[in-house]
C-alpha cells in the first residue's frame, strides 16, 4: 500500500510538472437556488494563471460557461486535472442549471481540487479519481479567497510540488488553525 502511494505520488507530481498537461478550472459565484459566493471566480482564474505559468494548457469557465453542457464539452478533453469553486453538496457539483454527479467525471480526469463546502462527505479510500476536498461541512473564505484555494496558491507559489500526503497535511494544519478546527480538506476517492 505504501509503495503505491508513493507511485502516485509521483505520477501526480509528473502530471504538474510536465508541460503537456492540460487543466480545467472552474469558478462560479452566482447561482440562483444558493447564496451567492465572492471568491469562487477569481479564485478558479488565479489557479489557472498558476497552472499556465507552469507551462500547462488552461482552459477557465466562469458565469454563464458554468452550465452541464459547458463543463461536460470541457471534460471530454480529459484534462489531467481539475480545479472547482463553488457550491456543491455530497456527491454533486452544482452548476448554473443544475448539478453534475461527481461519478460522471470520475474518467474525465486523474485529479480535482474541490473549493466547496460539504464536497468532502462521502469521498472513500480507494476508486477512480483522486480528490483533494475543502471540507466535509463548511468551506470558508478568507484575505479574498476561499480558505482552501488561498493555501494552495501559496504552497504551489513557493514551488512545492503535488506530494499529496505533504499537501493534504498542509492545508489540514493550516487551516484548521484559521478556522479554530471548523474546517478540515479532505483527500480521497470516486
Amino acid at each position: 500500500m505504501k509503495l503505491l502511494k508513493t507511485i502516485l505520488s509521483l505520477i501526480f507530481a509528473a502530471v504538474l510538472s510536465a508541460n503537456a498537461g492540460s487543466v480545467l478550472c472552474i469558478g462560479l459565484n452566482d447561482y440562483n437556488k444558493y447564496p451567492d459566493l465572492k471568491h469562487a471566480e477569481n479564485d478558479a482564474a488565479e489557479i489557472a494563471k498558476m497552472f499556465a505559468s507552469m507551462g500547462h494548457t488552461v482552459t477557465l469557465l466562469t458565469r454563464d460557461q458554468v452550465t452541464t453542457a459547458g463543463v461536460m464539452t470541457a471534460l471530454e478533453s480529459k484534462p489531467d486535472f481539475i480545479y472547482f469553486a463553488g457550491h456543491a453538496e455530497t456527491g454533486r457539483l452544482m452548476v448554473q442549471d443544475g448539478e453534475i454527479e461527481l461519478s460522471a467525471i470520475a474518467n474525465a480526469s486523474t485529479m480535482m481540487f474541490l473549493d466547496c463546502c460539504y464536497v468532502g462527505r462521502g469521498l472513500k479510500t480507494t476508486g477512480t479519481m483522486k480528490i483533494l476536498a475543502a471540507s466535509e461541512y463548511e468551506a470558508f473564505e478568507s484575505d479574498g479567497h476561499g480558505l482552501f484555494t488561498k493555501y494552495l496558491l501559496t504552497w504551489f507559489g513557493d514551488g512545492k510540488g503535488l506530494v499529496e500526503d505533504a499537501l493534504t497535511a498542509y492545508l489540514q494544519k493550516n487551516i484548521r488553525a484559521e478556522t479554530g478546527g471548523w474546517q478540515k480538506p479532505v483527500l480521497g476517492y470516486i
